[in-house]
């Protein structure tokens, strides 16, 4: 007599046993962020084959299995919910990528956007692995995807201060106004140290008589003379920022032309051509002045422009009616300012935020694709790595290839089915409790048998 049924049952309890292992461990990750659920899938094992009696085309082949075993355990890639957060680097994503990371022990791919800064400033994990990605051209101020892969580092302290190269001012001129009468407004620009100064916007109105009227409003653009290198800081006068010059008498260095409907038609700094040009936007001073340096030894910028149009056919300035104001006015300068912020867009571009209102692009996230993400080997850690299964790694940026979008301030959940994992738990110990038992029913009979001899 021989009983397979106590090898049969031992490989009941250890396949059960195994099953209780990957729930235990899904639930134990239930709130671990971006860990992939497992499941455990069974084979039976064959064990004897033979024949029954018969011919050879009516006998029976049977086999009787010995059991069974683990076959896989495999992770499920499906989707976690997204939870906000309140870092800026937290990141969470919405398709099949992963990202990339390094450390001592090579390269790793993960699904936990759970990122902060290292002491020296990189983007790192929660255990200090580097995350990877694009990185600016130290020769074109760019993101370059050219240069490969390298950690991201985010910059630290103060930002530099850039000069004032572009101004906009949406106004009306007073169709009603004299002729003669004067308007002034004031807009601030920056040199290169970050320093604001105050350039005054004078304009003075002039009507042309006769066959055709039309109405002009001569401009200069001046700050204080005081403020240039050389002049004593008890001068009154204006410097012109457009004839490079002290400014005498009324505002000459351009003009403003509208038409009877209050249009503005054309504009021009110098003498009054022959034909109004068309209107565009005014750049300043012209190639024969060089503006000197400021008291402090900063510089302005070599060329600015005054931006007349708010779109390709409307002119920000008007000649109605209504009494001369500035309604709105913005300039592209700013100061010296320290890092306050970051952000991350739906494309993995990370941008540091400035105290002067700058916004510099550092660097891009990567992530990697992979043909068969099942096939990724679990290191552990939140982290995978690739394998024959899986193939190689293919690497792009967030809305490319499949790889979904990126969701900063956010954080991908654990896709664990607690319900799921709760049924599992009883099913896995009915098995284990029936194949003990059959362990028990099979010493029972083997006791039996040892007694028939008394």
């Amino acid at each position: 007599m021989g009983l397979t049924t106590f090898s049969t049952a031992l490989s009941g309890l250890s396949t059960n046993s195994q099953g209780l292992n990957v729930v235990g461990n899904n639930l134990a990750n239930l709130n671990t962020v971006g860990f992939k659920t497992s499941a455990i899938s069974f084979v039976d094992v064959l064990g004897q084959t033979f024949s029954t009696g018969g011919t050879s085309t009516s006998g029976n082949v049977m086999s009787i299995g010995l059991g069974a075993q683990v076959s896989s355990v495999r992770q499920s890639m499906s989707q976690g919910t997204i939870q906000s957060t309140n870092n800026p680097l937290d990141v969470a994503i919405q398709g099949k990528g992963f990202l990339v990371v390094k450390n001592a022990n090579g390269q790793f791919y993960t699904r936990a956007g759970n990122l902060h800064l290292d002491a020296n400033g990189f983007v790192v994990t929660d255990n200090g692995s580097f995350v990877q990605g694009n990185t600016r051209n130290p020769a074109t101020g760019k993101v370059d995807a050219n240069l490969g892969l390298n950690s991201i580092h985010m910059p630290s302290g103060i930002d530099s201060p850039f000069k004032t190269s572009l101004f906009e001012m949406a106004m009306n001129l007073d169709a009603n106004a004299p002729d003669g009468t004067q308007f002034k407004t004031s807009i601030q620009i920056f040199d290169s140290l970050g320093n604001a100064h105050v350039a005054t916007v004078t304009l003075e109105k002039e009507i042309t008589t006769g066959s055709t009227p039309s109405t002009k409003w001569r401009f200069d653009i001046t700050i204080p003379n005081k403020e240039i290198a050389g002049v004593a800081s008890t001068n009154t006068e204006t410097f012109s920022l457009i004839k490079g010059a002290t400014v005498t008498g009324s505002p000459s260095a351009g003009a403003l032309q509208f038409d009877n409907t209050g249009k503005l038609t054309s504009a021009w700094i110098g003498a009054d051509p022959s034909t109004p040009p068309a209107l565009a936007d005014i750049t300043f001073p012209g190639s024969s002045v060089t503006l000197p340096a400021m008291a402090n030894g900063a510089l302005l910028s070599p060329t600015m422009t005054w931006k007349l149009l708010a779109d390709p056919s409307t002119p920000d300035i008007t000649g109605f009616a209504s009494p001369s104001q500035v309604s709105a006015s913005t300039q592209d300068g700013g100061g010296a300012g320290s890092l306050s912020n970051f952000s991350i867009g739906p494309d993995g571009m990370i941008s540091a935020i400035f105290s002067n209102g700058k916004v510099a692009q550092i660097a891009q996230l990567v992530l990697a694709n992979f043909s068969n993400v099942d096939g990724l080997l679990s290191q552990g850690g939140n982290f995978y790595s690739e394998s024959n299964a899986s193939g190689a790694a293919v690497f792009g940026v967030a809305g490319e290839g499949g790889r979904g979008a990126l969701l900063s301030s956010a954080l991908e959940q654990s896709n664990v089915d607690l319900a799921a994992e709760l049924t599992k738990i009883i099913t896995f110990q009915r098995g284990y409790q029936a194949n003990a038992r059959m362990v028990t029913v099979t010493d029972q009979i083997m006791q039996e048998t040892m007694n028939m001899r008394q």
